[in-house]
């Protein structure tokens, strides 16, 4: 039961949201999360670009994209670029967000101990 939940329940409350919000957001997140899962498969999970980690004494601190993807709405509304934005551009990132929440079991796992070599 908690495995259909996941699968079938979260992405349907999500994708009904987005539509109530508007129809163009939810496209926008519809896009977005196709994009980020061809981007990933493709470039990321092949080696081709390397994960965001950046490296602090014993400690690792591992970017993911729900993270970059929070700090891209952070700026927008800070730099209020976000209120002249197209609100498909807005659910893009918010498919970018909901891919990373999604499909990583470790989303959460943000700072990591160093393995010993």
């Amino acid at each position: 039961m908690k495995k259909k939940i996941k699968k079938y329940i979260i992405p349907g409350t999500a994708l009904m949201l987005s539509i109530y919000a508007s129809a163009a957001f939810a496209i926008g997140t519809i896009i977005g999360y196709i994009f980020t899962n061809l981007f990933c498969k493709k470039l990321v999970y092949t080696g081709k670009i390397k994960k965001v980690i950046l490296d602090h004494g014993n400690y690792n601190i591992h970017f993911h994209h729900w993270i970059i993807g929070l700090f891209m709405l952070l700026f927008g509304f800070i730099s209020q670029i976000i209120y002249t934005a197209p609100i498909f551009f807005v659910g893009c990132i918010g498919g970018l967000i909901f891919h990373d929440i999604y499909t990583d079991k470790k989303w959460y796992k943000i700072i990591h101990k160093k393995q010993p070599r």
